[in-house]
This record gives structure tokens, C-alpha cells and sequence, in this order.
């Protein structure tokens, strides 16, 4: 398995291909599509904004490599984490009725990027491609509503972790060792954490033998206790943890 560093993965569109298939692949077989593409792909340094909320919402985006943050900015002028995305992960499908943005997104490191105007997925069938990697997407903020309604801060970190490892299983790479391209205190605004918490829990996980981290470096050395302080049954634990060989018994 080679290890998730997001900023190193090969800029050729099978970087996608791990979960099923790249959505900017299969538009690619529409010649039409196709010559726009070529215009279509950036890339852009760390800290660079795709785009920024209250602009025309005219677009959405696939990661190629890189990563990126969402977030808004609350009344008060806090900013808000609303999610990171990962090689092969959809974002910019957020909009008001007005068709502009509700949110920001940054690059968390240097990115490359596929854009497709809305207009592409017109009458095309890849939108029912689409439809299910927005529901993926939904899910897991369904799941962290509820993470932070229930869980204390050991079990959202947990929690946080096990779906940065399985999401990067899913696309090919190490389940058990990968980068954070997010810092701590993104991490603790994404979770609604102090980032001292943030950095005391991963402390502590490294004390109890859970995991080994060096700054950024993270590798999971119980991927079984990990999912017990995050709350989630052993005996429903997802293919990731399974195919990948992290279950400690």
C-alpha cells in the first residue's frame, strides 16, 4: 500500500480510479467535453481559494491530488470548517437559490483540480455518478452531526480518523499511515474542539499505544481500539478495516 501523501499523488486522472471511477474521466468520453477539459484543469498553491461564498455558483470541481478545506464564515466573523476533500472527492455542488456559493474553499496544499461547468452534466447519464458521490458526501456530514451531538472528544478524534482511513483505502492508499494536509486547528474547528484538545488527545492516543504521530505523520497501530473509543461495533466495521488488515486480532 503506499502511503496517502496527498500533494505527491501522480497528476494523471486514474488517480481516481480506486473508488470507482473519477467522474472527470467518464465526462472525458464525450468528445465535446473533452476539449473543454483541457482548459478545465488548474492547479493552484496552498492557501489559494477555488472560490469564495456569495460568488456565481457556475461550476463544481474534482480533486486530482492536493486537498482541500470548506467553510463559511459565521455572523460574528468566526470561521466555520465545513469538510475536507480528498483525491477523487466532489466538491462545489453547495448553492443558494440564487446560484452563489454558501461556502469558501481553500487549498490546503498545492492542488490540482478538474472543473466542469453545470452545463456539462445537462441530459448526460455521468449525473447519476454524481448523485451518489454527493450522497457519500452527505452522509458524512450527516455523521458528523451526529458525532458532535453524541460523542465526547476522544470519540469525535476517533471518529475523524477512521474516515480519513477508509477514505484513503478507498482510493488505493495506506488505511494505516497518511498525512494530515489539515492543521490542528482546523481539524478542532471541524469537530468543535479547542485545538489544545485536539493536540492533548492525540497525545494521549500516542501514550496508550492507539496511534504513533510525528507532527503531521499519523500511523494507526490499533485500528480496533481506535474504533471503540470512536463507538463504532467491531463486528460491523467497514470493508476498509477489513480488506486492509487493521483489525488487531
Amino acid at each position: 500500500m503506499k502511503i496517502a501523501s496527498t500533494s505527491h499523488i501522480d497528476h494523471h486522472c486514474n488517480v481516481c480510479e480506486p473508488r470507482g471511477g473519477c467522474l472527470g474521466m467518464q465526462l472525458l468520453d464525450d468528445p465535446g467535453v473533452s476539449k473543454h477539459l483541457k482548459q478545465a484543469k488548474r492547479i493552484s498553491r496552498k492557501g489559494e481559494h477555488v472560490f469564495r461564498e456569495g460568488e456565481d455558483a457556475d461550476a463544481f470541481y474534482v480533486v486530482r491530488s492536493g486537498s482541500i478545506k470548506s467553510y463559511l464564515v459565521t455572523e460574528d466573523g468566526e470561521e466555520q470548517v465545513l469538510g475536507f476533500y480528498l483525491p477523487g472527492d466532489v466538491f462545489g455542488l453547495d448553492s443558494t437559490e440564487l446560484q452563489q456559493r454558501m461556502s469558501s474553499a481553500t487549498t490546503l496544499e498545492t492542488t490540482s483540480l478538474c472543473r466542469f461547468p453545470h452545463v456539462y452534466l445537462a441530459d448526460k447519464a455521468q449525473g447519476s455518478n454524481l448523485l451518489r458521490i454527493t450522497a457519500e458526501q452527505m452522509q458524512r456530514d450527516h455523521n458528523l452531526v451526529l458525532m458532535l451531538a453524541r460523542k465526547d472528544a476522544d470519540g469525535r478524534i476517533a471518529s475523524f480518523l477512521d474516515d480519513l482511513a477508509c477514505r484513503y483505502w478507498s482510493r488505493g492508499y495506506s488505511a494505516s499511515a497518511f498525512l494530515l494536509s489539515m492543521s490542528r486547528q482546523d481539524i478542532g474547528c471541524y469537530l468543535g474542539l479547542a485545538v489544545e484538545t485536539v493536540s492533548r488527545t492525540l497525545t494521549r492516543f500516542q501514550e496508550c499505544g492507539v496511534l504513533q504521530v510525528n507532527r503531521r505523520e499519523v500511523e494507526i497501530l490499533d485500528h480496533d481500539t481506535l474504533r471503540k473509543i470512536a463507538g463504532i461495533r467491531l463486528d460491523s466495521a467497514s470493508d476498509c478495516s477489513k480488506a486492509s488488515g487493521l483489525n488487531s486480532a
